[in-house]
């Protein structure tokens, strides 16, 4: 069963690997300068940028933080989709951001910054905007790896962590670095079109194992009703529902770069609101069909005619985010096993070079240019954003090996991107939307919203803050960086 798998996975490997190398020629490199470096060229029509925005945001490591919220949580997870279906949809609506920062003809993010508020707060920004977004993506790789691992473990097929974790980063670099932002949409159109098939085989597949009904009966029994009901959920309640509203899905479709940069790059302004309209079904997806196959693990292994228990056992303490995994690998044809490994593979690369190539290409610009006077030149960009990927990948694998949190995957991500959201929501819509904002206010904002570093776990527990909920402490930072750029603002103009 095992050198089947392999040799299924090898193949499909193979092809994928074809299929995107016919792609970039003579497109990732298709022409020089600084707009089609950072921003593709600026031409991105209606269906690829749909595409474009939603494979960003469906990677791996959000496959993986939502089945384990699915498997711990049951039916309840669903409202993290439903929250970013109503984030995103809103920002499609009235264009919230993502309209006027299209405008602004910027190709990066804290070059708005700049515009609005002066170079030093772009520097500033452009730190704190990198630093929780490389915080962020700290557990990507490792958490990857994990998860392909145990996907092929279950078939007999063990592979060590850390190798696959250096050979996963190392691909990402190669890639991301020979075609910037072009080689990042090339390969979010193939990871779209991969793991949309793959999930849905999996969800087919699965679902006849293990049938709703008897999926509704088992978290039943076993959650009760904090396994549908967030509300009555021990883990969420109303500020972690509002909270979700907030992070999943105004802030990952309008605030957060990775994202926000996508709209930088559609051709036409008028295109801007509608794929954000459009991929907010996306952005419901990509939490709820991860969620459900978590579920459906949870039952899988529950169900004593099923699932091995034993198997799920032996990972101890990480059996919540290996669960789904090892139920693909258990449950699975070797064939189907393998496409979607590489399929999850692709979704890895898909969101790691957008990552990787964001946060570098923000420091190369927005830190490393206006320090060096070298915003304008290309040569000097170009190769300041390439060793920073080098860089911010070598960080990533020590953060993969070291960090020892005790919150669950997602809760990370959140609390690690607060660190820049929270000011950053206040910069980006103060600054577009009210003309008395200053630069004072902005720097006050960023100062008091770098407060949200408190909620990873590590800090809570060392200044003895445990029982306040991360949401809370979010939701404080918003309102103190919000509290600064208000006060600040008014106090520089009274001055002036």
């Amino acid at each position: 069963m095992a050198d089947s798998t392999l040799l299924y996975l090898a193949l499909f490997s193979c092809l994928y690997v074809v299929a995107i190398l016919l792609a970039h020629r003579g497109k990732a490199q298709r022409s020089s300068g600084l707009t089609e470096f950072f921003v593709s060229g600026r031409d991105l029509g209606l269906g690829t940028a749909i595409a474009t925005l939603g494979a960003t945001e469906i990677g791996l490591i959000t496959i993986a933080y939502n089945a384990q919220k699915g498997f711990n949580e049951g039916f309840a997870a669903f409202h993290i989709g439903l929250a970013a279906l109503i984030g995103c949809a809103f920002i499609g609506a009235i264009g919230f951001v993502v309209k006027p920062i299209r405008r602004t003809g910027v190709l990066t993010l804290p070059e708005f910054y700049e515009q609005r508020f002066g170079r030093d707060i772009r520097i500033f920004g452009a730190i704190v905007m990198a630093l929780g977004g490389i915080l962020n993506m700290g557990l990507f790789l490792k958490v990857a790896s994990v998860f392909l691992a145990a996907m092929l473990s279950a078939k007999g097929t063990n592979i060590n962590v850390n190798v696959l974790m250096v050979t996963l980063i190392a691909g990402a670099v190669l890639y991301t670095c020979y075609g910037g932002m072009r080689s990042v949409i090339i390969t979010d159109i193939f990871q779209f079109v991969l793991l949309s098939a793959g999930l849905l085989f999996a969800v087919v597949f699965l679902t006849r194992l293990v049938p709703l009904d008897q999926a509704i009966s088992l978290v039943t029994e076993h959650k009760g009703v904090g396994g549908f009901d967030p509300f009555a959920n021990e883990s969420f309640g109303l500020s972690y529902v509002l909270w979700m509203i907030l992070v999943a899905g105004v802030v990952s479709a309008a605030i957060w770069p990775t994202a926000l940069t996508r709209a930088l790059c559609i051709e036409k302004e008028e295109n801007v609101q509608r794929a954000y309209l459009i991929a907010s079904v996306i952005f419901l997806a990509r939490m709820v069909i991860p969620a459900f196959l978590g579920v459906l693990a949870f039952c899988y292994f529950t169900a004593p005619s099923l699932g091995p228990g034993a198997l799920l056992a032996e990972h101890g303490n990480d059996a919540d985010l290996v669960a789904m995994p090892l139920m693909l690998g258990h449950a699975m044809p070797g064939w189907l096993l393998a496409f979607l490994a590489v399929a999850m593979f692709a979704s890895f690369m898909s969101t790691q070079d957008s990552y990787l190539f964001c946060w570098a290409s923000i420091l190369s610009r927005d830190v490393l240019g206006p320090i060096f006077g070298t915003i304008e030149n290309e040569a000097a960009q170009k190769w300041g954003t390439r060793s920073l990927i080098v860089a911010i990948a070598l960080y990533e694998l020590y953060w993969g090996l070291i960090y020892e949190g005790r919150e669950d995957i997602w809760d990370y991500l959140a609390v690690s991107g607060s660190i820049y959201f929270c000011s950053g929501i206040v910069l980006l819509a103060g600054g577009l939307y009210w003309k008395g904002a200053t630069r004072r206010g902005a720097l006050w904002a960023l100062l008091l919203g770098f407060s949200a570093i408190i909620a990873l776990a590590p800090l809570k527990t060392a200044l003895g803050l445990d029982g306040i909920p991360s949401p809370v402490i979010g939701f404080a930072a918003i309102g103190l960086s919000l509290f600064g750029f208000v006060v600040g603002s008014l106090s520089e103009r009274r001055a002036s």
